[in-house]
């Protein structure tokens, strides 16, 4: 399966590459990449590409390298709202912190009761689809920078799915450890992947082709490219290199954890089991697909992710959990309905939980 994955990522990399090359020609000259000195948060994000151009991930790394300038860069880190510095010093920082193909707006809704509680709020913006120990590194140079000009306020991070990974790597390393950070909270965290990254080959083509009406061809090719090309997926599968390693780090004794799983995928496990069996056997009935669809069928033998009871309809609870986290909650919400409007109790639930660990 991985191979199978691995081709069909080629051939859309491909296709943005000839889109970039035939579209530079109509492309205003500021439009084309200058090697630019580098700011911090280039150097940062730009470090996980020091592996060989000629291993697996090479390809992309020289494409972001042709076609990311240091001005798209410049949307990311840390935002911080108007009057956040006018709020009692007792309240701590509250930033968001988006998750997989997603963005602080997408997000807005879960700040809501924590800014109407009258706490300082911010969010961290960052590429949702590059290396996810990339945007780590940059989120902890965002709050050693906060840290330094305001040592008297901490930090609470509030995070959505992936941004869980994101701030752990960032807390759970001395390196990168701002010190600042007095509580996670996490809402759906992959914490040991999610088998549904095999299949998240086609998530930026519904970001910037289908769900979004605006903007030029070009600018959506280059969007797709300055917010990373695949390389998160890889890092969520389970037992990728990435969650082996921050998965055998112990938690942050000066941070408080909080987890919610949920519960409330759509299928039944009966449903999940007849879509297996009738893609595996479609799939083993093309020419060369025998090996593809016994590679499929042991990925879809575990999908606890899709069954109700079990997951949220990305992540699975059994590989929700983290070790040395005894506040962990299950609520039956849905993975993306969980980022949405309060308009049902069980949304507004969760908020309130967050709310109260906040406080």
């Amino acid at each position: 399966m991985p191979k199978f994955r691995r081709s069909i990522e080629a051939c859309l990399l491909t296709a943005l590459f000839f889109a970039a090359t035939a579209t530079r020609a109509a492309v205003p000259a500021a439009a084309v990449l200058t090697e630019p000195s580098r700011s911090p948060a280039e150097r940062l994000l730009e470090a996980a590409n020091c592996r060989s151009e000629l291993d697996d991930n090479g390809y992309r790394a020289w494409l972001r390298r042709k076609v990311v300038r240091e001005s798209d860069l410049a949307k990311y880190g840390l935002h911080l709202e108007d009057g956040w510095e006018k709020i009692d010093l007792a309240k701590p920082l509250v930033v968001m912190i988006h998750g997989f193909n997603s963005t602080p707006e997408q997000n807005a809704s879960l700040m809501a009761p924590i800014r109407a509680a009258g706490f300082p709020c911010a969010t961290f913006s960052y590429p949702n689809d590059y290396y996810i120990r990339s945007s780590a590194q940059l989120l902890s140079s965002e709050l050693r920078k906060f840290a330094t000009q305001y040592p008297q306020r901490k930090v609470i991070l509030v995070c959505h799915s992936m941004g869980g990974l994101v701030a752990r790597y960032c807390v759970e390393d001395s390196l990168y450890d701002p010190g600042n950070v007095e509580r996670l909270i996490m809402i759906a965290p992959p914490t040991r992947g999610t088998f549904i990254a095999h299949f998240a080959v086609g998530t930026d083509l519904w970001e910037h082709w289908l769900s979004r009406s605006r903007g030029w061809p070009w600018q959506r090719v280059r969007d797709s490219i300055v917010d990373g090309l695949g390389e998160a997926a890889n890092d969520l599968c389970p037992d990728s290199e990435f969650l082996k390693d921050l998965n055998a780090r112990p938690v942050n004794p000066k941070v408080r954890y909080t987890i919610l799983l949920g519960t409330g995928a759509r299928l039944s496990e009966a449903q999940v089991d007849w879509i297996r069996h009738s893609v595996c056997e479609s799939l083993a009935k093309m020419p060369g697909g025998e090996k593809e669809a016994k590679d499929l069928d042991a990925i879809l033998a575990d999908v606890d992710e899709l069954v109700e009871g079990k997951g949220d309809g990305v992540v699975a609870v059994k590989r929700g959990t983290l070790d040395g986290v005894p506040d962990t909650l299950t609520m039956p919400f849905g993975h993306l309905a969980v980022t949405g409007e309060a308009t049902t109790d069980l949304i507004r639930n969760v908020q309130h939980v967050v709310l109260e660990r906040v406080r």
